[in-house]
């Protein structure tokens, strides 16, 4: 079959040239986006170091990013839509074109949030709360009234009178959202559990990677004062309890993208944790903890751990290249996470076809895991002794 009808029943060739120059424009007001916020608080030194002196960027190279953001979303756009680069034709071919190119809208989202992200931690080494918060509670949202921006699976639908039929699915948090029943206890209403386990996700979230509930005020006298930002926790704890009584297909999809949250943001923090204690001073900063929170809400966890694996080999690359060049052996993690992040993204359907037979087995699989942030901290432990 050939590829004329390249939007998938949307158009043929003159409206595709109509939605490339859609994404061109997309590209750049997010280019505009990302070098007028982004490049302002770096101009006003909002993310220095006590005596770093900001560093300015110019109009030449604003005007160079917002080149490469278009760049970027019609590379995207021809990629997930046009070759159909996020699954087989077979799995893409059952999904409407609205749906390709929404998804393909989410992931230009994510994408400048990453290159936001990445920009920051290179020149400041930090990610701050200004990109990964709105990340999160966007990913939150979008994956609730959306839920088909998941990465697509195919399934096989299996039929009396023929050989089983391949169809779309999208990546839930326990297997097919469509396909495979969630377990029960974690439905929607009356199922206590169902509403706990998201909540409680929601506020650790909150706790450890946002502003403190109550902050004391700045004297004795004056009673505590609750931050706006607070508003986040009783906003996001209403809206997970609003969903929860109406349950559904987008009450899977906010499970999903708040299980991702959890545990692509807990694998990060427990190599954090190991790692510091094994160097005895801090080895990971927390921005790198909610980084991955804000992919794991856009992406789902088993997305999200294969990015983390991905992005230690390009950190280990990075640094490499780094220490032979510069002899610098510290560097900001955040960029790899965020390339690894994009990669997976891009080469999810091969990638999803050789290991995704290996997240069949969840408690096997965070065996390894733990095995992994053992061993990491270990390693670490004997290096530094080794050193001294």
């Amino acid at each position: 079959m050939s590829e004329a009808p390249i939007l998938l029943g949307l158009v043929p060739a003159a409206e595709s040239g109509l939605w490339a120059l859609l994404a061109v424009v997309v590209g750049i007001v997010a280019g505009r986006l990302l070098t007028s916020r982004v490049g302002g608080l770096l101009d006003s030194g909002a993310f220095c170091a006590e005596g770093q002196s900001p560093i300015s960027t110019g109009g030449g190279q604003r005007r160079w990013i917002e080149v490469a953001a278009a760049a970027t979303a019609v590379g995207l756009w021809w990629w997930e839509v046009h070759r159909l680069g996020l699954g087989p034709g077979t799995e893409a071919g059952a999904a409407s074109g609205g749906i390709l190119l929404t998804r393909c809208a989410a992931h230009a989202v994510l994408f400048t949030l990453l290159a936001a992200a990445t920009w920051i931690d290179i020149r400041h080494r930090v990610i701050p709360d200004a990109v990964t918060v709105p990340g999160v509670i966007g990913g939150l949202v979008v994956l609730y009234v959306l839920p088909d921006v998941l990465l697509p699976i195919g399934y096989e639908l299996p039929r009396s009178f023929a050989p089983p039929l391949l169809t779309a699915d999208v990546l839930g948090w326990y297997g097919g959202l469509r396909s495979q029943a969630p377990p029960s206890w974690m439905g929607g209403a009356p199922n206590l559990p169902g509403l706990l386990v998201p909540s409680t996700i929601f506020a650790v979230w909150w706790y450890v990677c946002t502003a403190p509930f109550l902050e004391p005020a700045g004297t004795s006298s004056e009673p505590p004062r609750i931050e706006p930002r607070n508003g986040i926790l009783i906003l996001g704890l209403a809206g997970i309890a609003a969903a929860w009584w109406c349950g559904g297909e987008r009450f899977l999809g906010l499970q999903s993208s708040l299980v991702g949250l959890a545990v692509s943001a807990g694998l990060v923090w427990s190599i954090r944790e190991g790692a510091s204690r094994a160097l005895g001073r801090e080895a990971m900063g927390l921005g790198d903890v909610t980084l991955m929170a804000m992919v794991g809400a856009w992406i789902g966890w088993q997305a999200s751990v294969l990015a983390f694996f991905m992005a230690a080999f390009i950190g280990l690359a990075h640094g490499l290249t780094q220490l032979v060049r510069h002899r610098e052996s510290e560097l900001p993690y955040g960029p790899s996470l965020c390339l690894a992040s994009a990669a997976v993204i891009i080469g999810w359907q091969p990638l999803w076809r050789r290991v995704g037979g290996q997240f069949s087995e969840p408690l096997e699989l965070a065996v390894v895991i733990g095995v992994v942030v053992v061993l990491t901290a270990a390693t670490l432990f004997v290096w530094q002794r080794f050193r001294r």
